[in-house]
């Protein structure tokens, strides 16, 4: 059994010698792969830019938003009537429309407001009731016009009108709104210029050389750093001789009833106004 078991372990021992004096297996042969050809990205194909409308002539109509709001007992506490612009024609141009339609909007927005305010007009008719004192109702009105339109622009202007029967003086408050003939969306008053800092800053110097505006600083009534701070350039509409800023009442000293209106001519911003908010 012992020689039996050598003889084995000689033989496992021969053939790994045998192995190990072998001829070296042939090394792997390198096979070239072909770069990748690199694809050309495709150039974007351009999207054109729509063609705008051709202008098409506003047919100036209205549209009415009234209410009448009234207390569990049937009087009346408050009346409301928005007569807002619209168009004839709104149904041939899609500026148009989309201009009517933010008015919509807004004429329902202030129906909704209305609805609020009513709500504490009844509060104070019942508690008017309950002390014995008389109670006065509230109209308020809103008319609109259109002041003036380019062939890039249409501006119009908007008076509020609110006053409580038998009221010494009522609330007179100005609106203004000015809509892009190319598409319809609403400018801003940076949009009718290159630099719209730069312009506010000339439209605040030319309003402080105005007779309006100079007359209040010149008899103390307010100061020019009073009326930088209440003047918002954004509050403007548009008419043949130029931009017509407004202030509300109690927003400058000595102006309490209604809003006071200033224009600055075209000329006085012409280095900052894109040309064509003028072309006729």
């Amino acid at each position: 059994m012992r020689r039996t078991r050598y003889s084995a372990l000689f033989a496992a021992l021969l053939l790994v010698t045998l192995a190990a004096c072998g001829p070296a297996a042939p090394e792997p042969t390198a096979t070239a792969v072909a770069a990748p050809t690199p694809t050309a990205t495709p150039e974007p194909t351009p999207t054109p830019s729509p063609t705008p409308e051709p202008l098409v002539e506003p047919e100036l109509i209205f549209q009415s938003f009234s209410d009448t709001f009234t207390a569990p007992d049937g009087t009346v506490v408050l009346t409301v009537s928005y007569t807002l612009p619209d168009f004839a024609n709104q149904a041939s141009s899609a500026v148009l429309t989309a201009i009517a339609d933010w008015y919509t909007a807004e004429g329902e927005a202030l129906l909704e407001n209305a609805s609020l305010r009513a709500q504490d007009a009844v509060s104070d008719y019942e508690v008017s009731q309950a002390a014995g004192y008389p109670f006065q109702a509230t109209a308020e009105e809103i008319t609109s016009e259109l002041t003036y339109q380019s062939e890039g622009v249409l501006s119009f202007r908007r008076e509020f009108y609110a006053n409580a029967v038998g009221a010494a003086h009522p609330t007179v408050l100005r609106m203004g709104e000015q809509f892009d003939r190319t598409d319809g969306h609403k400018l801003t008053f940076s949009e009718c210029f290159t630099d719209g800092l730069a312009a506010a800053g000339a439209a605040y110097e030319a309003l402080l050389q105005s007779e309006a505006v100079a007359g209040l600083v010149s008899s103390g009534a307010v100061t020019a750093a009073q009326v930088e701070a209440a003047f918002q350039p954004d509050h403007f509409y548009l008419t043949g001789d130029g931009f017509v800023f407004w202030f509300q009442p109690g927003e400058l000293a000595g102006v309490s009833n209604s809003p006071l209106e200033v224009t600055v001519p075209y000329s006085a911003l012409e280095e900052y106004l894109l040309p064509w908010i003028t072309t006729d």
